[in-house]
C-alpha cells in the first residue's frame, strides 16, 4: 500500500523505456541521488530576526553574512564576544569567601546572573552592578549549595524568598533555611498507583464505581487527608469518558496501514460498562494513514527522467511537497494535482544541483527562477546567475522564518535533473 506507486496509465511506456540499456543505466545512477535528495529535503530550520545571543554584542560598522541568504548569518559573522558574569565567576566566587568582591557590600555573587552581560569597560563597578545581589534579596536556590537538601518528606522550593538572618547579614541559619525553603510534599495520584491498580484488577477501587485508575492523572495532587474518597475523586475516571490511550496497553496497536489516535473518545461498550471490544477499539482509535507525495517519490522521479509523469505537463515532481496528503483515491490524477509543480513556478533552489553562482556571490534560494529554455524545462547558467545570485547579505537585513540552504537546495532538486532528461530519452 505504501511502496513505490507506478502510475497505471503509463506502465506500458515505462516498461518499453526500461528495456533500453542506456536509460536503465541513467536511472540506476540517479537512484543514489534520489535517496540523498529525499533525506536533505527533510532538513529545515526556522529562525527569527537575527539577534546576538547572551555573551555577544553587535559588531561595529556594517558586518556581512557568509552569503546572500539569512541562514548564512551567524554569531561569528554578525557579533563580537561580550563578557558576561560567567566570565568573572571563578575569581569573584573566590573573593566572596575572602569577604571581598560582592561581600564588601553585603551582597553575593549571584549564579543566576551568569548570562547577564557586563557593560564596558568591564571593571569592578560594572561587575558588581551586573552580578551581585543583596543578601536580603536572596532566594532559597542561592543557599542550596551550602545548606543542602530538605528533610525527608519535604520538597525544596528554590524560588522562595530567603533573606539572611545572621548578625552580619551574610548568612542564613539551617533552621530558617528549612522553615522558608522546605514544604511538605503533596500527595499525588502516583503515590497510590500501585495499590489502586491492584484493586482495579480485583473489581475494587475505581472499578467499584464503574471507573478506572487514570494513569494520565499521575501528577495531579490529591487533597488532604488523601484518603480513599479524595483519591477516588481525583484519580479515577469513568469508563464512559475513556480515551483510546486508556485502552492501548491491553488492546494493542492498530492494524497495518492505520494510525493510532490516542485522544479519540473510546467509551466502554461491554455490558458491564468496564471493557471495550477489540472491534470497537479499532473502529474508534485507528484511522487510515493518508497517502502523501512521498509514497510516490521513487516511481514518479523515474518517470520524470523519461519525460513522463509531471514532465509530460511541463512540471516537475516537487520534493518540497513530500509530506503533503494526496486526496483519495490517490491515483495518478490526484498525485499529479498534489505533487507536481510547474517549471514556470520554479525557484532558484530548484536549479542549484546543476547551476552555480560566480565567485563572491551567493544563491538566494527563494528567488523566482522560471526556465528560459525552448522546451520550458531548462534554465541557462547566465539566467540563473542573473536571477539567483547576489552579494553577501548585511547582518541588519536578516529576516525571519527562513528555510536552511540544505532544505531549500534539496527540496526540489529533481527539477534540475530534468535538464538532462533529454539526454536520457534521446
Amino acid at each position: 500500500m505504501y511502496g513505490s506507486r507506478l502510475p497505471s496509465f503509463k506502465t506500458s511506456v515505462v516498461g518499453a523505456r526500461a528495456a533500453s540499456v542506456s536509460a536503465e543505466c541513467h536511472i540506476m545512477a540517479m537512484a543514489h541521488l534520489f535517496g540523498i535528495v529525499a533525506l536533505l529535503a527533510m532538513v529545515q530550520v526556522t529562525s527569527g530576526a537575527y539577534t546576538c545571543p547572551n555573551g555577544w554584542k553587535d559588531k561595529s560598522g556594517t558586518p556581512t553574512c557568509a552569503g546572500a541568504m539569512s541562514w548564512t548569518c551567524s554569531t561569528t559573522t554578525c557579533c563580537d564576544p561580550q563578557p558576561t558574569c560567567a566570565s568573572f565567576q571563578t575569581v569573584w566566587l573566590a573573593s566572596q569567601f575572602l569577604n571581598g568582591g560582592c561581600a564588601e557590600d553585603s551582597k553575593f555573587f549571584d549564579l543566576k546572573t551568569l548570562g547577564v552581560e557586563v557593560a564596558a569597560p568591564e571593571g569592578e563597578a560594572e561587575v558588581k552592578a551586573a552580578c551581585c545581589t543583596a543578601f536580603e534579596d536572596a532566594q532559597c536556590s542561592d543557599w542550596a549549595a551550602v545548606k543542602g537538601s530538605c528533610p525527608s518528606g519535604q520538597a525544596f522550593v528554590g524560588t522562595n524568598s530567603a533573606p539572611a538572618d545572621s548578625s552580619d547579614g551574610k548568612d542564613l541559619s539551617q533552621t530558617k533555611y528549612h522553615d522558608m525553603c522546605c514544604v511538605d510534599e503533596p500527595d499525588t495520584c502516583s503515590d497510590s498507583s500501585v495499590s489502586w491498580l491492584a484493586l482495579q484488577f480485583l473489581g475494587l477501587g475505581c472499578a467499584a464505581d464503574t471507573k478506572f485508575w487514570d494513569s494520565k492523572k499521575a501528577g495531579v495532587e490529591v487533597a488532604a487527608p488523601a484518603g480513599d474518597d479524595e483519591v477516588k475523586a481525583t484519580c479515577c475516571t469513568a469508563f464512559a469518558d475513556a480515551q483510546c490511550s486508556d485502552w492501548a496497553v491491553v488492546k494493542g496497536s492498530c492494524p497495518s496501514g492505520q494510525a493510532f489516535v490516542g485522544t479519540n473518545s473510546a467509551p466502554a461498550d461491554i455490558s458491564d460498562g468496564k471493557d471495550l471490544s477489540q472491534t470497537k477499539y479499532h473502529e474508534m482509535c485507528c484511522v487510515d494513514e493518508p497517502d502523501t507525495c512521498s509514497d510516490s517519490t521513487v516511481s514518479w522521479l523515474a518517470l520524470q527522467l523519461l519525460g513522463l509523469g509531471c514532465a509530460a505537463d511541463t512540471k516537475f515532481f516537487d520534493l518540497k511537497k513530500a509530506s503533503v496528503e494526496v486526496a483519495a483515491p490517490a491515483g495518478d490524477d490526484e498525485v499529479e494535482a498534489t505533487c507536481c509543480t510547474a517549471f514556470a513556478d520554479a525557484q532558484c533552489s530548484d536549479w542549484a544541483a546543476l547551476k552555480s553562482c560566480a565567485s563572491g556571490t551567493f544563491i538566494v534560494n527563494t528567488n523566482s527562477a522560471p526556465p528560459d529554455g525552448s522546451d520550458g524545462k531548462t534554465l541557462s547558467q547566465a539566467k540563473f546567475r542573473e536571477m539567483c545570485c547576489e552579494t553577501p547579505m548585511e547582518c541588519e537585513d536578516y529576516t525571519a522564518d527562513v528555510s536552511s540552504s540544505v532544505s531549500q537546495a534539496a527540496a526540489s532538486l529533481f527539477v534540475s535533473f530534468s535538464a538532462i532528461t533529454a539526454m536520457v530519452v534521446a
